[in-house]
């Protein structure tokens, strides 16, 4: 009996331990290999089969053959698919844009350097006297250029209205330019800090003036204005059309397996501006996301919460479907959201930026995210800096909503918004890179949302096996 009993309990320990050793195995297979699955080639052709399309501007046939090709892909990972089709103000420059100085010294300035034309500009080819009004050169504090009817008191009919930016929106200044007389409109940055001195690229928000709008350097409008008055004058060519079009959000979503426990979104916008062919803003972003759809889709990586990936029309166009998602669903989003992650020209610059618009305030998102993305980041070995992002992509209406946001991005891109945002420059190790740590934020966020709510408080650092971040009690 003994010796029976023995020859069991041979047999029996080694098993346990084979049997413990599959398990540890599958739990890592199931929870640490997203770095191994997620792949350079494959965001890399989900970039390229973007930039395919052409400039995707909101509401263009290239914007919805791109929504077709994402919606087909996210179908071929298994998720969910719906499209979400809303309306916009469409806006396409159908011409590079011209404008020069003709008197005195005739110079000609260069498109998306000097100057850039600001979405819904109205069209027109001017030429004209350039007149000032309520400029702070040098500037020393806050400028309301413009701001106000007031300001442009005397101002002539038929010049073109040199205006600085500062305090109010671009198409409050425009309009009332507008109303003055001025037959066009230069807008050039404040000059207060060195984030406000370089080439501005504004958007009016509509189409709500009917004359040429343009945003110049800091430099460029000190030039203008360095000459005696009433002796500059510019022509402006801008060639513009702006109509009711509809755009469409594309949204995959695989559903959680205790779906109760909430909804991480991850988004980036695929549309582009006219004369771009977007490759780093946002094609991308749009692609990091696909590429995390397949991966996180594989067997193994079923989180707890839902994950929503999101590719948004309309952002070059005022965040239009951004906001339409938020609005359309804000009970959703408002109840049920425990984090968004924005990626917007991730393949681009030396240095990747995390950051949210940071309000801080009761009812809105935190910084919970966005810290932990930081931390994440440290894990992976990744070099990055904090900053405060602006309500300027797709992140801000879900942190208005209350949603714990980040916005991962890299910096600087000379080639934004210029017909030279092409394949070749982006940085295919920065793309995966990024790609990654938003993936792997992602999955770490949605997988066990009530456990990791628990420990938030007990967190005293983190650290990195494979891809995985691990809290340490």
């Amino acid at each position: 009996m003994h010796t029976r009993r023995f020859a069991i309990s041979l047999w029996i320990i080694p098993s346990l331990f084979f049997g413990l050793w599959v398990g540890v195995a599958a739990a890592q297979t199931a929870g640490n290999d997203i770095q191994a699955l997620y792949r350079a080639d494959d965001v890399f052709a989900q970039e390229t089969a973007l930039v395919s399309f052409g400039p995707r501007v909101a509401g263009s046939p290239a914007e919805l053959a791109a929504a077709e090709y994402i919606a087909d892909e996210m179908l071929s990972f298994g998720l969910e698919v719906e499209t979400q089709m809303f309306g916009i103000d469409y806006f396409e420059e159908l011409s590079p844009p011209v404008m020069e100085r003709i008197a005195p010294s005739p110079k000609v300035y260069a498109a998306g350097i000097d100057f850039a034309t600001m979405t819904y500009s109205g069209p027109g080819d001017v030429t004209a006297v350039v007149q000032a009004v309520d400029l702070m050169i040098p500037p020393t504090g806050g400028s309301t250029s413009g701001c106000e009817a007031a300001d442009f008191a005397g101002f002539p009919a038929g010049k073109i209205a040199l205006i600085q930016r500062g305090t109010c929106t671009f198409a409050q200044k425009a309009q009332n330019a507008e109303a003055a007389g001025a037959v066009g409109v230069i807008i050039f940055n404040e000059g207060n800090s060195p984030d406000r001195t370089g080439l501005l690229l504004g958007t009016l928000g509509g189409p709500v003036v009917g004359i040429p709008v343009v945003g110049t350097t800091f430099a460029l409008g000190a030039e203008l204005y360095s000459f005696p008055p009433g002796t500059v004058t510019v022509h402006m060519d801008v060639d513009t059309i702006s109509e009711p079009r509809t755009s469409q959000n594309v949204i995959g979503t695989l559903v959680g397996t205790q779906p109760a426990q909430g909804i991480v979104y991850i988004g980036g916008h695929y549309d582009s501006v006219s004369v771009s062919p977007g490759a780093n803003d946002d094609a991308s972003g749009v692609a990091a996301v696909l590429e995390a759809a397949r991966v996180l889709a594989q067997k193994g990586h079923r989180t707890k919460a839902t994950i929503k990936f999101i590719a948004f029309g309309a952002e070059e166009t005022g965040l239009d479907g951004s906001l339409y998602y938020v609005t359309e669903n804000l009970d959703e989003v408002s109840t049920k959201g425990l984090g968004m992650i924005n990626l917007d020209m991730i393949a681009v610059g030396n240095t990747l930026q995390i950051g949210n618009i940071g309000y801080g305030l009761p009812g809105t998102g935190g910084n919970q995210l966005r810290d932990y993305t930081q931390q994440k980041a440290t894990a992976m070995g990744m070099a990055w800096e904090s900053f405060t992002a602006g309500a300027n992509s797709d992140h801000t209406y879900f942190e208005q909503a209350g949603v714990p946001a980040v916005f991962i991005t890299q910096r600087d891109d000379p080639n934004y918004h210029t017909p030279n945002d092409t394949l070749d420059k982006i940085q295919v190790d920065t793309l995966e890179a990024n790609g990654e740590l938003a993936a792997a934020t992602m999955y770490d966020w949605a997988k066990n949302p009530v456990l990791r709510a628990k420990k938030a408080a007990k967190i005293k650092k983190v650290h990195v096996y494979h891809d995985k971040v691990r809290t340490i009690e």
